[in-house]
């Protein structure tokens, strides 16, 4: 069986520009959150400013007492032939503290704080963005590191 032959790994910019387009587009993630050395994975549904990944969840869940004891998460979002892995702090809040843009789209998430009551925001800010899409572009994954965009080499 003959070996695949991969394009060409996309550059540093065109996968940043990507990302921000899957992220603006998508709509459900991976939430990855752990507690005393068990992990917890649930989906959830999101919006993305631009800088920030918001959900909303029942204050009550795991998801929520694990990153209110760890403050960190992980992310995947896209598919096993576009891959997204975001390592984030995460700060929760009341819906009411979320900036007007993001509030205006509560309406899109099926737990929209307007209508079910015990619902608390988890704002995830990235720190760590791995993304790619073939095997070449494994070596360069790294597009974010220490909250800033990695610049092209």
């Amino acid at each position: 069986m003959p070996n695949k032959v991969h394009p060409a790994p996309r550059p540093v910019e065109r996968r940043i520009a990507d990302l921000r387009g899957t992220l603006s587009t998508g709509k459900h993630l991976w939430l990855a959150t752990a507690a005393d050395g068990i992990p917890h994975l649930v989906p959830l549904a999101y919006v993305w400013d631009g800088t920030e990944l918001f959900c909303a969840t029942k204050e009550a869940s795991r998801s929520v007492r694990n990153v209110a004891d760890s403050g960190i998460a992980r992310v995947a979002v896209g598919s096993a032939t576009d891959v997204v892995l975001i390592d984030a702090t995460v700060t929760i809040s009341t819906p009411a503290d979320a900036p007007p843009a993001v509030a205006s789209t509560f309406a899109q998430l099926p737990l929209n704080p307007a209508r079910v009551p015990g619902v608390v925001l988890l704002r995830l800010r990235p720190q760590r963005i791995l993304a790619w899409r073939e095997l070449s572009e494994m070596p360069d994954r790294l597009i974010m590191a220490a909250g800033e965009w990695v610049s092209p080499t």
